[in-house]
C-alpha cells in the first residue's frame, strides 16, 4: 500500500483527513450507476495457479501508446508512473508540475517525486473502453512495472 497522491483531490493534509471522513460516510439510498459485467472465462485464467494472490497487471492507453505492465493496486491512494515509462513516453520533465509531499511505502524510505503530470489514460478497448484524465505522481525508482493505478483512479 502506498501513501500519499490525490486522494482527496488536493494535497493537503487537511483534504486528505475530510477525504477520509467522506470515504467511510456511507448514506442510505446510496446506488451505483449501472456498471457492466465483467466475466472471466477459462481463456483467462491460463497460467494461472489457483489459491494465489496473482497481482492484477494490465495494458492501458496512456499519451497515445500502449503501456504494458501497469499494476492495479486497489491498496494505493497514488497514481504512479514511473520514471523509466515516462522517459520512453518521449515526455519531458519540464511538462511535470511540482509535487511538494512525499510517498510512504514505496521502498524502505519516502520518495520525492520528480513532480505530476495530468495525462489522458484509456481502459478497454472499442465500445468497452473509458477514457479518464489521471493525475500521475512521478518517481525515478526501479520497478518491475511501468505504472501504479490506485484508489484514487479505482474509486
Amino acid at each position: 500500500m502506498i501513501n500519499g497522491g490525490f486522494a482527496g483531490r488536493e494535497i493537503s493534509k487537511s483534504s486528505c483527513k475530510r477525504h477520509l471522513k467522506e470515504v467511510h460516510h456511507v448514506r442510505e439510498g446510496d446506488r451505483s450507476p449501472d456498471l457492466p459485467t465483467i466475466t472471466f472465462t477459462q481463456e483467462d485464467a491460463a497460467g494461472i495457479i489457483p489459491g494465489h494472490d496473482d497481482p492484477v497487471v494490465v495494458t492501458i492507453i496512456l499519451a497515445n501508446a500502449n503501456l504494458h505492465q501497469t499494476l492495479v493496486d486497489q491498496g494505493s491512494s497514488a497514481d504512479i508512473l514511473f520514471k523509466s515509462a515516462f522517459d520512453k513516453l518521449g515526455l519531458q520533465e519540464k511538462e511535470l508540475r511540482a509535487y511538494p509531499n512525499s510517498l510512504f511505502r514505496l521502498g524502505d524510505t519516502p520518495i520525492q517525486p520528480i513532480g505530476y503530470i495530468p495525462l489522458h489514460t484509456t481502459f478497454g478497448i472499442e465500445i468497452r473502453s473509458r477514457t479518464l484524465s489521471i493525475d500521475y505522481i512521478v518517481v525515478d525508482v526501479s520497478s518491475a512495472y511501468n505504472a501504479l493505478i490506485g484508489q484514487t483512479t479505482l474509486n
